[in-house]
């Protein structure tokens, strides 16, 4: 790899962080390492703010926090129908890494990508592993951490002309929600144990989720129709989250479907499960899955419980290549919002300046202008875009000169071509 390569690709990871933070960059033991290879899936999550990382390693207690949660609530190992769950041993890494470094105290959240872990390593064929990437974001519990992950996502699909996906997306809420939903969801199932198959019955007494999923006897398929949704139990914090999302997607004009018989694993998963698939519901394709493990950090012996979501996605069939990512400079810009419509209106922002390979920084987990405002001057970045309430309303961006402070309104229609001339 030539001089030139290599800072290209440390541009690529300045660009969405504080360029001074020592915690981001390659270290010997137990740090994030920059990825080697950056292909065109990882750039077109990089305008998103995604840094391209190495496979964070899985120590030995990653492994025995695993095995703990599995012997202490012994599940159905058949719930999860596809390879793209991302491994509990592997969240236990992230979540590690994130606790021992205090990364709470760096700007949040925290939002990676890289291709394959070490558990692919242990299949038989190795290079598995270069067919996955995962998507995380640590740090956040905001509603629109599943609009990024699912529009980056779809960002990338597009890329590769895979336009014909739909999301099927369900929550069981927190603790309090999932438990009331499994005590009524055992109990609606012992009452119809009579009409259940053997198979069935063995399914129920090792964990009642699992019958969800089961399209293998006309007896399941049956009483699922009526059986108890998770969403009916979810709790206020919970239900509004979960309402916050389906408006995302919305507003994105993403099409997506609740489907009440996708549920995760819960002892490493909670709150909002989503896929994302093409084809139909007979010869449906998993192309993406991922979800929320808010509830873990305790259950592996964190002090604190750590707000994390992932996406796992299948690249085997993406036309992607390593020498893309070449192509993209340090931002100039920085993307600041006020009000959950304007955070929306980001992504579309974001992908606008991204076709028109203008790279933006942004923090669209962070409410408060002045903590937006104090991360662009942290920063460094010349210009700011401002989004409140009123310009989400008019289709219009302030931008900002961070030196003069001198102010322009610009129409979202206009802002690529404004923003090209300030560069030059």
């Amino acid at each position: 790899m030539n001089s030139s390569e290599n800072k290209n690709k440390t541009n690529l990871k300045k660009k969405f962080h504080n360029v001074g933070d020592k915690k981001f960059k390659s270290d010997k033991k137990n740090k994030f390492k920059d990825a080697k290879d950056i292909d065109g899936a990882m750039e077109t999550a990089a305008y998103y703010g995604f840094i391209p990382i190495e496979p964070p390693a899985m120590g030995k207690s990653d492994f025995d926090n695993a095995k703990i949660l599995t012997e202490k609530e012994p599940l159905c190992k058949n719930i999860v129908s596809h390879p793209l769950e991302i491994s509990v041993e592997e969240k236990s890494s992230l979540l590690r890494f994130y606790a021992d470094n205090n990364l709470i105290a760096e700007p949040q959240p925290i939002m990676i990508s890289y291709h394959g872990n070490a558990a692919s390593s242990k299949q038989k064929n190795p290079s598995i592993k270069e067919s996955f990437l995962n998507l995380q974001i640590l740090g956040s519990s905001k509603s629109v951490s599943e609009a990024i992950l699912i529009k980056t996502v779809l960002s990338i699909l597009s890329d590769n002309k895979i336009d014909d996906v739909r999301v099927d997306i369900n929550s069981i809420g927190d603790r309090e929600s999932t438990n009331k939903f499994v005590r009524e969801l055992a109990g609606y199932y012992r009452k119809n144990i009579n009409g259940m198959t053997s198979h069935c019955r063995q399914l129920f007494k090792k964990d009642p989720f699992s019958l969800l999923e089961c399209d293998r006897e006309e007896c399941c398929r049956a009483l699922n129709e009526e059986a108890p949704k998770a969403i009916s139990f979810l709790s206020e914090p919970s239900r509004q989250h979960f309402k916050e999302v389906l408006e995302g997607l919305e507003a994105l004009d993403i099409p997506y479907r609740i489907n009440d018989s996708l549920v995760p694993d819960r002892r490493h998963c909670s709150q909002t499960v989503f896929e994302i698939m093409r084809g139909a519901e007979n010869r449906k394709e998993v192309i993406a899955s991922g979800g929320r493990y808010d509830g873990l950090a305790k259950k592996i012996g964190l002090k604190k419980d750590i707000s994390a979501i992932g996406i796992k996605i299948f690249l085997k069939k993406l036309l992607y290549n390593a020498a893309t990512s070449s192509k993209i400079k340090p931002p100039a810009f920085f993307f600041i919002q006020l009000g959950f419509e304007a955070k929306l209106k980001g992504l579309h922002i974001i992908e606008k300046l991204r076709k028109a390979r203008i790279s933006i920084c942004q923090s669209l987990s962070r409410d408060m202008l002045g903590g937006q405002i104090a991360l662009a001057e942290k920063m460094r970045v010349p210009y700011a875009l401002i989004m409140g309430k009123k310009e989400s309303m008019d289709n219009t961006v302030m931008v900002r000169n961070m030196n003069t402070r001198s102010q322009e309104i610009v129409s979202t229609e206009n802002l690529s071509a404004h923003l090209k001339r300030l560069k030059k």
